[in-house]
């Protein structure tokens, strides 16, 4: 699989968010600030400090794409990183209703209130700490603008369509930015793409991504991991958001439809990669790929972070092998179901271990001849 100038086989990386170190989380200086970082501020120091060892883990593990891990401060890293980017935003104010997206309800939809525009950047200087702390190629990760839209409360341009459009300028500003300071990797985080795609979400996308040199775009679609929960949809009776609380969730809720959801859809968005969980749902999501003839790179989850129970690698070995009966071994990439953020860090540096041994077992069969053919052209 090629990774900015350089052909991998089998490429490793994380998802999402990793488990910050103890001493980060909820001190004053635990900040990432809304305008430059002052070059000698504490707030620098221990933001940069706590990549470099998020980092370390990676490159302990032997992981071949270093991630961000989604740093952004604060003791709620899913609602931060929600709210990081509204925050960096005109337009916006930082209250509202429960968002209406069924597993992010407790967290409150900030409202639109006026023009829409890029304020501050958000990921340059996650980019340069990442790269102050790995000369391997780097992967920056953003939550999708089909997310930001629908967890807006819109009083102001009252339209998916205009609000996705603004949102979609300011990030295409954003990774300009990171195009010019070398990123390899913008991976977006489109974890509202299952519950469906409508007439205006690839628009908003392909409208960020379009002429940004040099950059890789990959997109992660979650299946749900919001406090370690999988997606569902309300029930049919439920009219308030208020009532779609983790702890309320009906026992028979239906699950998002997955991968067929976001197909075909997702063939008319410009970018590069598509990943999504294997690990834990096992290999039916796979069969969208061929049923869409998708012809670019997949990158496969094959390490279950619901779990606490850290994988082997032979248990990682064979979901690899699934995956290369759809998908060639020359267009696979691996990675984590989800990010790691609920489980404990030590359990997170095993699980990556574990991946990279796992694709170390299938690199070498792939070299004997041994591994299974694909399903897909190559």
């Amino acid at each position: 699989m090629r990774v900015g100038n350089h052909d991998i086989l089998l490429p490793t990386t994380m998802v999402g968010n990793y488990p910050n170190p103890r001493w980060y989380d909820g001190h004053a200086f635990a900040q990432f600030p809304k305008g430059d970082f002052v070059y000698d501020s504490i707030s620098r120091e221990a933001f940069e400090d706590a990549v470099a060892a998020i980092v370390h883990d990676q490159e302990a593990a032997g992981i071949d794409i270093l991630s961000d891990g989604k740093v952004y401060g604060g003791d709620s890293p899913y609602g931060q990183i929600l709210y990081h980017y509204y925050e960096r935003l005109s337009g916006y104010e930082m209250s509202g209703p429960p968002i209406g997206l069924p597993i992010y309800s407790t967290l409150y939809a900030p409202t639109v209130v006026g023009e829409v525009r890029r304020v501050h950047p958000f990921h340059v200087a996650t980019l340069r700490a990442v790269r102050k702390a790995t000369k391997k190629p780097v992967k920056v990760s953003y939550n999708g603008i089909q997310v930001l839209t629908l967890a807006s409360n819109d009083t102001y341009y009252n339209s998916n369509k205009e609000l996705s459009r603004a949102l979609a300028k300011a990030f295409h500003e954003d990774f300009l930015q990171l195009a010019e300071e070398g990123v390899d990797i913008i991976q977006l985080d489109e974890f509202v793409w299952p519950y469906g795609i409508s007439d205006w979400e690839i628009e908003a996308f392909n409208a960020a991504v379009d002429d940004v040199p040099g950059v890789q775009f990959w997109v992660h679609s979650c299946w749900g991991n919001y406090s370690g929960t999988p997606g569902y949809f309300p029930d049919e009776g439920e009219k308030e958001f208020g009532a779609w609380v983790l702890d309320k969730r009906a026992p028979d809720a239906a699950a998002p439809e997955r991968a067929a959801a976001i197909f075909p859809q997702a063939l008319d968005a410009h970018m590069d990669v598509l990943n999504y969980e294997v690990a834990r749902m096992g290999s039916d999501d796979l069969k969208a790929l061929v049923d869409n003839n998708w012809d670019r790179d997949f990158v496969a989850g094959v390490v279950d972070v619901k779990s606490t129970i850290t994988e082997t690698a032979q248990d990682i070995a064979g979901r690899i092998r699934m995956c290369l009966e759809v998908v060639p071994a020359e267009r696979l990439g691996l990675s984590t179901d989800c990010g790691l953020i609920n489980l404990p860090r030590m359990i997170g540096a095993n699980k990556l271990r574990a991946l990279v041994d796992g694709a170390n077992i299938v690199r070498e069969e792939i070299k004997q001849g041994s591994a299974p053919k694909a399903a897909l052209a190559g």
